[in-house]
This record gives structure tokens, C-alpha cells and sequence, in this order.
């Protein structure tokens, strides 16, 4: 789906002149009459103003992104949602980032499981094992194909990645069951 009026940084194609002239100036090592060093230097400093160029539309569509998921998670929905979040629901929503989600919850899941040696992850076990049901009924949701909320996945992510999530919280015990129910009811549409 194209969105038409939104002015997205695209790393790669901002980075595609630069490269293009990369090439061009490597190129120049092919005549023999002039020294090697003009072609590769040439080169050299376009390839890393490409980098340098696709290095900053990365961290500007990352702030897009970060932008359109606090419009989702915070901002009652709306019927005329802008065209940024309905790119941005698009874009996590899609069936590759649901496999991703799902994956990585499924990870999580097998990490739980007793006979594996405790590791560094401050992941609290004990009450993620309690509520070890919960978080595969989240799996299922996420990897059953059913349309999701963008709002649940943007919840799901949080509570596998945030640091401040209920899963790595000191009062587990407590905060882990509400949260789970919390973003198992947000995965609706």
C-alpha cells in the first residue's frame, strides 16, 4: 500500500546517488594515466557519505516510528486515523512483523522452561511460569492469522523488550497476570 503524501526517510534511496558516484569515481582507476589513488580516495568518500546518509534516514524514520507508536498507544483511536498511523498499523501488523512477534514470544516462553540453566536475562521465571498459559494464549493470537490491533502489538512489544515490563519487575508476582490480560485484550481489533 502506497502512502502517498507522507514524506518517509528511506535510507537505501538516499543513499543510492552517493553509492552511484562511489562506483563512478572507482571507476576512474581504470585509465592508466591517472594515479590509483584519485579512484579509490574518490570512492572512499563517497561510500561513506552514503553510509553517513542512509545512517541518518535510518535515525530519522526511527523517530517517525517511535512518534506513530506513542500516537497509537496513547491517543484514543479515531475512524479517520492519519496517514501516518495507518502506515505505521500497517507496517506492524504485517504478517512478517506478526512472525517476528511470535517468534520472539516463543522464545521467551522456552526460556522459562525449568531445565534450562538460569542465564544473565532479568527475566523473573517463577512468575512468568505462573502465567506461562497467558503468554502462550499471546503466541496463538499473534501467530493465528486473525487481524491484531497495532495498539496490542506496540503492548506486546513493551512487554517483551522494556526493561520496566512486568516480565523483569521485581513485583512479578503482582503486575505479570493484569499486564498479560491487558495486552491480550489490546490484540483485538
Amino acid at each position: 500500500m502506497q502512502y502517498s503524501t507522507l514524506d518517509l526517510p528511506r535510507p537505501y534511496r538516499s543513499a543510492a546517488p552517493l553509492a552511484g558516484l562511489a562506483v563512478a569515481a572507482a571507476l576512474f582507476d581504470v585509465d592508466p594515466r591517472l594515479p590509483w589513488l584519485v579512484g579509490a580516495l574518490g570512492a572512499v568518500c563517497f561510500a561513506a557519505a552514503a553510509v553517513a546518509r542512509a545512517a541518518r534516514a535510518r535515525l530519522e524514520l526511527a523517530a517517525v516510528r517511535r512518534t506513530a507508536d506513542r500516537l497509537i498507544v496513547h491517543e484514543p483511536r479515531t475512524l479517520d486515523a492519519s496517514e501516518l498511523i495507518r502506515w505505521r498499523t500497517a507496517e506492524l501488523t504485517s504478517p512478517a512483523a506478526l512472525d517476528a512477534l511470535r517468534r520472539e514470544l516463543l522464545r521467551t516462553i522456552a526460556d522459562l522452561d525449568p531445565r534450562r540453566l538460569p542465564s544473565a536475562s532479568p527475566l523473573r521465571r517463577p512468575a512468568a511460569r505462573a502465567n506461562e498459559a497467558l503468554l502462550c494464549q499471546i503466541a496463538d493470537r499473534v501467530g493465528n492469522g486473525a487481524p491484531v490491533s497495532a495498539r496490542g502489538v506496540l503492548l506486546t512489544r513493551a512487554l517483551l523488550r522494556d526493561a520496566s515490563s512486568p516480565l523483569y519487575d521485581e513485583d512479578a508476582e503482582l503486575l505479570l497476570p493484569r499486564a498479560l490480560r491487558r495486552v491480550l485484550g489490546a490484540l483485538e481489533p
